[in-house]
């Protein structure tokens, strides 16, 4: 840290932000005095320059307040690009992929920096198209031992439930600000949506754990562990709503004892066993389609297409598909099963 005298103001905003000249280097620089800050994510980004965050020339702690001098951004604010109809949407997810990139240096920090309003106007881009996150007056260090946040900060509209006294923010509060940048975005993008509503999710433990995680999934790749539903609890018990409950133990009961009640002509123990087994799988899959009960439906492509009617084409071939695999493997394995019995009586 260093004192301010080889500085001299140019222009003052009202936000308490200044336009200063650096006498020496002449270089233009702004000038930041901060009431709420956290002094070891200023030192941490001072210490460590990145290409994504605007480089600190000097910190001074002034009473109870920090006067920051960094680089002055100049560029476009993020909600520009998210709105730009020139822009492909590769184009878009390439400034995306960027601010991710920029969230994993910050994530990635010996004590890991949360920013906490990161919002379109916290992002700029500048002239020559490079991403920069800016304004940490609400950045902290996550503390693995802490709760909850001491101080409630961030923006209506971007932050998460957690900054408002729920549970202590971490890299996933950032996440959530991110899903929400995205799905506004990319509104016709069916599977760009998919990602955002997860990333976005009011409960952390459903989000993304990590940047990594999200941008694979931007980038289209197959998470099993992120993008899959857990098979447990089953559809109509997942939220828990009395009313889903009882329609979904209704249906399954009926299912069960209509499976159960199927016997083959004839009697035969195996016979039986093998009709069973495939209206049990024929049950489970019609789950599947209708309820997205494990999202491998979701994975597949199409599936997610701004199209319904593409969608809708796509489930019936898969679901019919998924039918026809299903019964041939249950006969391969009755075929087996048969052989070997066959072969073991006299």
């Amino acid at each position: 840290m260093h004192d301010l005298d080889g500085y001299e103001e140019l222009y003052h905003y009202e936000d308490g932000r200044s336009l200063v000249l650096n006498t020496v280097t002449q270089d233009v620089l702004m000038m930041k005095r901060l009431k709420f800050f956290d002094e070891e994510v200023y030192d941490y980004l001072y210490k460590n320059p990145c290409k994504f965050i605007p480089k600190i020339h000097e910190i001074v702690k002034t009473g109870e307040n920090l006067v920051v001098v960094e680089d002055r951004v100049m560029g476009v604010t993020f909600d520009v690009i998210m709105t730009d109809k020139s822009l492909t949407e590769k184009e878009r997810k390439q400034y995306f992929f960027q601010l991710l990139d920029g969230l994993e240096f910050l994530h990635s920090a010996p004590k890991p920096i949360i920013h906490r309003d990161l919002k379109p106007s916290n992002i700029m881009v500048t002239d020559n198209g490079q991403v920069m996150i800016i304004d940490y007056d609400a950045a902290k260090i996550y503390k693995a031992d802490q709760d909850d946040d001491t101080t409630n900060l961030g923006t209506d509209g971007w932050a998460a439930p957690e900054q408002y006294g729920f549970m202590q923010s971490d890299p996933r509060t950032d996440i959530y600000a991110v899903g929400k940048m995205l799905a506004e975005a990319f509104p016709d993008n069916g599977r760009i949506q998919k990602v955002a509503s997860k990333a976005s999710n009011f409960d952390p433990e459903d989000r993304y754990r990590n940047v990594g995680q999200l941008r694979d999934a931007l980038k289209g790749r197959i998470l099993l562990s992120s993008k899959l539903n857990p098979l447990w609890p089953p559809p109509g018990f997942r939220t828990l709503k009395w009313w889903k409950m009882l329609i979904a133990l209704f249906v399954y009961v009926i299912a069960f004892f209509f499976i159960g009640a199927i016997a083959a002509e004839g009697g035969k123990l195996q016979d039986n066993l093998f009709i069973k087994a495939i209206f049990l799988m024929l049950f489970l899959v019609i789950l599947d389609i209708c309820c997205s009960w494990t999202g491998i439906y979701d994975l597949l492509p199409f599936m997610m297409h701004k199209n319904i009617f593409i969608r809708i084409v796509a489930k019936l071939i898969y679901s019919a598909a998924a039918f026809f695999i299903v019964i041939v493997i249950i006969c391969l394995i009755y075929a087996g099963i048969m052989a070997a019995f066959n072969s073991l009586t006299p």
